[in-house]
């Protein structure tokens, strides 16, 4: 679990400045279903996170308007910049 400011560090930071960061997508809007599947739309992908085709590694997806909604996936697909989907998800915040 991390903190909000945290959390925004790992995700926004430059993968070639940490080695360690998250790869994760920045959408306009998630949702998350009950049954652990998330619709992004408008996203970004960011610190080597695939921007199109199947995306096999664990990543995390965010929304800057939703202030409160940092999420963790196993695995989706990846349609940037319309819309990402994926299973296996989340909240970490």
């Amino acid at each position: 679990m991390c903190g909000a400011a945290l959390c925004y560090g790992l995700l926004s930071s430059p993968s070639s400045a940490h080695a360690d960061a998250v790869p994760a997508y920045a959408c306009v809007t998630v949702n998350l279903a009950d049954d652990g599947t998330l619709t992004g739309s408008h996203c970004k992908a960011t610190n080597g996170a695939p921007a199109t085709g199947p995306i096999t590694q664990p990543f995390a997806v965010w929304s800057a308007l939703q202030l409160t909604r940092f999420v963790w996936c196993t695995t989706g697909q990846a349609d940037t910049p319309a819309n990402i989907t994926a299973s296996g998800c989340v909240v970490i915040l």
